[in-house]
């Protein structure tokens, strides 16, 4: 679910740790995985088949053709609609910032074929440089590269970021109040391909180069600084009042989809792709190689095309008819794949390392008092069988998740204690608990509290005896497979004592609700989920130390505030090594900051067999058609 918010405290929006929904599983897999997850808890029903062997390992290497253009769809429903590279709050997607990083390279470039961590072959500049106890950081750039237009890309494109960062940080989707650039107390530009940053304070270098670098692209001062179409570049952005000036004519270049292909701005760039064509009523764009290209990694291609489509259906029919060369299967037509695979394609699944939880209402006046029980958030992980979900509703594509980031293959940013469920399935388990705690089953079969109080074996405080432990989960449609999961779960708490009223809406609608709690006013629901997954990581918080999701003030955890997950974060900004993040996450993970949910794989890839160079797969959904080409 997009990258949602890397937002201030003033105001929800999209951002980091993107909400996204993903694609309908279909009938068939919901039928299939109902019948299944309906007869593990309990009930009973014949299942459907469900296929199997759809997976192939993609073929790689192979001689080059030079040129050709290449075509890949973007999930259903979305679209690239934000091309100035410091993006809005709702385009502040994985979608919109790949194609920006193509066109205008980031300081430092987050991602590689399946590994996590920057790229420093692709990025600007080469590994920082620490000093004066972690509060100074020396940056060197690397000599060679150059704009489009032949100038030099230097310290003074850096320069002038920080101009406009600093005159617009409150419209940047990045932004978060302490973060960059507030955490820059000055910039020293040593020379034309070194500066320094002076910090307000001591950092950890792995979480700093990670989650505060990354956000620095050097832009093309000698083209950019000016306040109109027609005005000569100067230097503009000198003055605060200039730079504002500057930043809103930029921005508000980026908001006039229709000139996207023609506008001179967006023809400068420094990346091995330019801007060729854009139609802002279907969102095709069309992209050529940059002939002026200096960096590492030259495109093969000519050039590659990005679509956009409103429906699965539509989406299968341009991979049939070839006009799209990398795409998706839906779960809806996974039967489809020994059809492609027949016709010259490779299919194979896409894992992402996000994040997938279902939020709590801890300021809600209704639930709020259960869910701040930590032994009640306990009862609740162990009603969610992971594990089944996986194999069942998604047909194995997807990987568990039992903290704030998922259990991605070899990566060393997850926790070795997270990568196991800390309350595993057991509904008998969950009804200890609640049991021990001054629970019993009512008339209704709901549990009340019969043991009110604040003790160790107590229901807790603001539960009144007689409170009935019921939740009202709100949950985004569209997605059967995400639905066959939700009521299991809610089968399962039933069976333990717990009911769960559920209530579907629309991801709009969910945004409405959901994205405005928790303080004003207080969340009014128990439990929130949208299906596909609830955070990314990449190109600004590659580090996941789960600050943005889980820290004070955050919109997207149900108002979650723990000062010992508070400590445990500051520790992870500013104590170095990995050991940090991984005491974040474990307590997290034990804390049940929110439920732990699995998370589904971005996608079923279906890719022309004489496409290479895309595989192994980004970690964070990137397309990467700078190495993509194609073989006879």
């Amino acid at each position: 679910m997009t990258r949602s918010p890397r937002t201030s405290v003033s105001q929800p929006a999209t951002g980091v740790g993107r909400r996204s929904g993903r694609r309908p599983a279909g009938a068939a897999a919901l039928l299939a995985g109902l019948g299944i997850l309906m007869a593990a808890c309990g009930g009973s029903s014949t299942p459907a088949p469900i296929p199997t062997n759809i997976a192939q390992t993609p073929a790689t290497g192979g001689t080059p053709l030079p040129g050709g253009v290449a075509s890949y769809a973007l999930p259903i429903g979305e679209d690239f609609s934000w091309i100035f590279p410091i993006e809005n709050q709702a385009n502040y997607e994985d979608w919109d910032s790949n194609v920006e990083d193509g066109m205008w390279r980031p300081l430092y470039f987050a991602g590689g074929p399946g590994q996590t961590g920057i790229n420093y072959q692709l990025s600007l500049a080469n590994p920082p440089v620490y000093s004066n106890g972690n509060r100074t950081v020396t940056v060197t750039m690397k000599q060679g590269y150059s704009w489009s237009d032949g100038s030099p890309v230097t310290t003074a494109d850096v320069h002038f970021f920080f101009q406009l960062l600093a005159a617009g940080k409150n419209k940047d989707g990045a932004y978060i109040p302490g973060e960059m650039p507030d955490d820059v107390t000055s910039v020293t530009y040593n020379s034309p391909y070194q500066f320094t940053l002076n910090l307000d304070k001591a950092y950890n270098p792995d979480w700093f180069t990670n989650n505060q670098l990354p956000w620095i692209y050097p832009l093309p001062q000698q083209s950019w600084d000016r306040t109109c179409l027609t005005c000569a570049a100067g230097d503009a952005a000198a003055t605060s009042a200039g730079a504002k000036a500057v930043f809103n004519f930029l921005y508000g270049q980026s908001e006039k989809l229709s000139t996207y292909g023609s506008n001179p701005l967006w023809k400068v760039v420094d990346g091995p792709w330019v801007i060729k064509s854009f139609d802002p009523t279907t969102y095709t764009a069309n992209f050529s190689a940059n002939s002026h290209y200096t960096g590492p990694g030259k495109p093969t291609l000519s050039g590659y095309e990005i679509y956009s489509f409103p429906s699965d259906t539509s989406e299968v029919n341009a991979l049939r008819s070839g006009a799209v060369t990398f795409g998706f299967l839906p779960f809806t037509d996974l039967s489809l794949a020994t059809y492609f695979k027949q016709h010259g394609y490779t299919v194979t699944p896409w894992p992402v390392f996000y994040n997938e939880t279902v939020e709590l209402g801890y300021t809600s006046k209704t639930w709020g008092p259960l869910v701040k029980q930590l032994y009640i958030r306990q009862a609740l992980q162990h009603l969610i069988n992971e594990p089944l979900y996986i194999k069942q509703t998604l047909h194995g594509f997807g990987i568990p998740d039992y903290g704030p980031a998922a259990n991605y293959p070899n990566s060393n940013y997850v926790s070795p204690q997270t990568q196991s469920d800390p309350y595993p399935y057991s509904v008998t388990s969950a009804k200890q608990l609640l049991a021990a705690h001054g629970w019993a089953q009512g008339s209704s079969g709901v549990d009340v509290c019969q043991r009110p109080g604040t003790g160790s074996n107590q229901c807790g405080a603001g539960i009144a005896k007689g409170k009935q432990l019921s939740f009202l989960f709100m949950y985004s449609t569209g997605t059967p497979s995400f639905l066959a999961q939700v009521e299991a779960f809610a089968t399962a708490a039933k069976s333990a004592g717990i009911g769960i009223n559920l209530d579907g809406q629309t991801e709009t609608t969910m945004f409405s609700i959901g994205g405005v709690c928790p303080s004003s006013p207080p969340c009014n629901w128990g439990l929130l989920a949208y299906s596909g997954f609830m955070w990314d990581f990449g190109q600004y918080e590659i580090l996941p130390v789960g600050g943005n999701q889980f820290g004070q003030g955050n919109y997207w955890a149900g108002g979650y505030s723990s000062s010992q997950a508070a400590q445990l974060i500051a520790a992870a900004h500013t104590q170095s090594g990995l050991a940090p993040l991984y005491a974040v996450e474990n307590y997290l993970s034990t804390n049940e900051a929110s439920l732990w949910w699995p998370l589904a794989d971005y996608e079923i890839v279906v890719a022309k067999n004489t496409l290479r160079g895309w595989y192994p797969l980004n970690p964070y959904a990137n397309y990467h058609p700078s190495s993509w080409y194609f073989v006879k």
